[in-house]
């Protein structure tokens, strides 16, 4: 997932900065949207393997199918419970089974994406109502 990194570090030894490609990647989106697809990308997410890193949350287990760790994959690509939402995912991509560097870097399957996450309703405690890119 190397084209994914959203930083990099100049000739200058400067902090890091994002990419040029990232850059271009979240121009059209809203902050609460870049800040959804940046935790993604890093992995640094309200799922509930990270917080439980962090000791915030009792358990990594997703609380959706209780059957496997809640990681951005996880959630994305396997839980049962999100079937029906991940079916709209495919559908909203032309069919095409779900790439995850795709999904998270191509700005054609953001709107995808963030439907999905709507749909999940996953995240409504952290983030409210999403804001849909044709609405921005």
């Amino acid at each position: 997932m190397d084209d994914i990194a959203v930083v990099q570090q100049d000739e200058e030894n400067r902090p890091y900065e994002p990419s040029n490609k990232y850059l271009k990647l979240i121009t059209p989106l809203s902050r609460k949207l870049t800040s959804i697809l940046s935790q993604l990308r890093m992995g640094y997410v309200p799922l509930a393997k990270h917080p439980h890193c962090i000791s915030k949350a009792d358990s990594p287990t997703c609380p959706a199918c209780q059957q496997a760790k809640e990681t951005t994959q996880h959630f994305l690509l396997h839980c049962p419970a999100h079937n029906a939402a991940r079916q709209s995912l495919c559908n909203n991509m032309g069919g095409r089974s779900i790439d995850i560097t795709k999904l998270l870097t191509t700005l054609k399957t953001l709107c995808a994406l963030f439907l999905y996450i709507m749909e999940t309703g996953r995240w409504q405690n952290s983030f409210g109502k999403l804001p849909t890119l044709e609405e921005e």
